[in-house]
């Protein structure tokens, strides 16, 4: 009788020491198609196979309890590991002569999903009036979301200085921000935004010493599930908060701003981190080719 796959993976398991990440790859073969024959695997089933794994998308381990599915998709990279990982188990079974030198493996030619693109998409000015309109009417009882997204577009500040600004750090006068502790250790200076200080104006409060983003307890506020809903509301389903960063460098870039400039603006120590947003300075370019080449 043809070797299980079962019998494969807890032998292939035993044999040796294994990287932590394989007996849970593993884990999902052995439910799927443990009980079948090794050849009589079929491409159409592992394909099967793969297709209910990205419908499951990502599950969270818990100690003692059934894995949590957490709705988060697959990537691409990742469901090619869990085929990858079948075809070397195949591998290893030729190489133990539990299959013939003639057999080819259901893996081979296999059209596996690639690693998902980079995303280059960037919030747009008027992609910033739709947020804010939206934020406008559906934060009812916070009130300074409107404000929040103004300031993060103009400044391209981390949420985690945004949520530790305070009123004696903003100079509504000047329409400047200090943030005197940066991710890079490096102090930086933003300047407002018109209607990010327009904003800023309207809102309540802005005693020195009070957080500008708290909360009803003068906390740090926590906006990640409002936001996720105006998002949402909006029509920009899945844009994380940090997308209003890169959407500052892009519109600077966008308007012939230099990589000096906008290195200096987002407090990048390197150009690299400023690099991604070159290919939107087409001004710039212009204006270098129409010098050299008039």
């Amino acid at each position: 009788m043809a070797t299980s796959l079962k019998t494969l993976i807890e032998g292939y398991l035993a044999a040796a020491e294994r990287p932590y990440d394989v007996p849970g790859r593993l884990e999902f073969w052995l439910n799927e198609l443990g009980d079948i024959p090794i050849t009589d695997i079929s491409a159409e089933a592992v394909d099967a196979a793969i297709v209910r794994l990205a419908e499951r998308g990502k599950v969270q381990p818990r100690r003692g309890k059934e894995p949590r599915v957490t709705g988060k998709p697959l990537s691409g990279t990742t469901l090619t590991r869990y085929v990858s990982q079948l075809a070397g188990l195949f591998k290893y079974a030729r190489k133990q002569r539990l299959v013939s030198r003639t057999w080819t493996p259901p893996t081979r030619n296999m059209d596996l999903p690639g690693p998902a693109p980079i995303k280059t998409t960037y919030f747009t000015a008027a992609d910033i009036e739709r947020l804010v309109k939206v934020a406008r009417m559906m934060d009812t009882r916070w009130k300074r979301m409107p404000a929040l997204i103004r300031v993060a577009f103009c400044t391209g500040l981390r949420a985690g200085n945004l949520k530790e600004l305070r009123w004696e750090h903003v100079d509504l006068d000047a329409g400047l921000i200090r943030v005197e502790r940066t991710k890079n250790g490096h102090p930086i200076v933003s300047v407002l935004s018109a209607a990010a200080k327009a904003e800023l104006v309207a809102l309540p409060g802005r005693k020195a010493g009070e957080l500008v983003f708290a909360n009803k307890s003068g906390q740090p506020f926590h906006w990640r599930k409002l936001w996720l809903t105006i998002t949402k509301e909006a029509g920009f389903e899945g844009y994380n908060f940090h997308l209003l960063r890169h959407s500052c460098g892009s519109a600077l870039a966008s308007a012939g701003v230099g990589q000096a400039a906008i290195m200096e603006a987002l407090n990048h120590r390197t150009l690299h981190a400023s690099r991604r947003y070159m290919h939107l300075n087409v001004s710039a370019r212009s204006e270098i080719v129409n010098r050299v080449f008039a």
